[in-house]
């Protein structure tokens, strides 16, 4: 059994110990709300200890001034796409999140500023089995902006303060199993096309969904699964693949909850999967992916 429950306490961290608790983001949720984003379940008690998420002297929230002074005569220069902040805002509350007791939701005396940056720091949290912490402890963000319309849970978000901006870049197949692959595409500017909201947040979902698991070592290497084409699939495997898959999307920082449901049509040729998710700020959606079987 190695120095743990797998060689070298892989599950409870180095040599058996009660492992470690990192963050794996942050995301404004909210104009005066922040989620943080853990790889485990964090200790919220309110007991007043230190090591506890409800102890708010452990955070400390800054809004970044871009302005910079030129030489040789100070003069005031802020860069192209930079707001410079007018006031500061205190943390006033930490709570767990009701659906994830993996993130900590944080709650500002005031609306975060439009289009100003924040850095969100984090000096100290136990996990909720006792894991000590190891950061990273610093993460900076854009408050959000939302647009004129705001239909049910939607804010319309305009892609520039969207904490997932990504070079756009359309991956694996459309819902009815077409091809869907373009690569990068430039604007006339000859900068990459980025996208963000719920289009961004299905790329990345469909990555997880057909990323071999250890083949994206830049992220862990317990991202993806092991679901490929012309691969084999019987009935009884579907609860464990809809478990596999289900996990996978909920570790995307964004993402709030999801179910999977995998079933094998009529013809026995074809895996069907549906996943419901939840994703922070602009609620429900539902992404449908097909894959051939042998």
């Amino acid at each position: 059994m190695g120095l743990g429950l797998d060689p070298l306490g892989t599950d409870l961290g180095p040599f058996g110990g009660p492992g470690l608790i990192t963050i794996k983001g942050v995301t404004p949720i909210g104009m005066s709300e922040v989620a943080i984003v853990f790889d485990r379940s964090p200790k919220l008690l309110g007991d007043g200890s230190f090591d506890d998420a409800s102890d708010l002297s452990n955070y400390i929230l800054v809004p970044l001034d871009p302005t910079e002074l030129l030489p040789p005569d100070d003069k005031v220069f802020i860069p192209a796409g930079k707001f410079p902040p007018t006031h500061g805002a205190e943390i006033v509350a930490a709570r767990l999140d009701p659906d994830d007791d993996k993130q900590v939701i944080i709650v500002t005396d005031c609306a975060l500023e439009k289009w100003v940056d924040y850095e969100l720091t984090l000096l100290y949290v136990e996990g909720a089995e006792g894991e000590d912490f190891a950061g990273p402890n610093a993460f900076s963000f854009r408050a959000l902006t939302p647009g004129k319309q705001i239909v049910g849970k939607k804010a319309a978000l305009s892609v520039p303060q969207d904490p997932f901006l990504d070079i756009h870049n359309t991956f694996g197949a459309a819902d009815d199993g077409s091809a869907s692959l373009q690569g990068w595409q430039l604007e006339s500017s000859q900068q990459f096309v980025k996208k963000g909201g719920l289009e961004n947040t299905r790329k990345r979902i469909v990555r997880r969904m057909f990323a071999g698991r250890g083949r994206y070592l830049v992220y862990s290497n317990e991202y993806g699964i092991d679901l490929r084409p012309k691969t084999l699939v019987r009935p009884g495997d579907l609860p464990r693949l809809e478990n596999d898959l289900a996990a996978q999307i909920r570790r995307e920082p964004d993402v709030r909850a999801a179910s999977v449901t995998a079933t094998i049509d009529a013809s026995g040729q074809m895996l069907n999967i549906e996943a419901r998710v939840d994703v922070r700020v602009f609620g429900f959606m539902t992404v449908r992916q097909q894959v051939a079987l042998p």
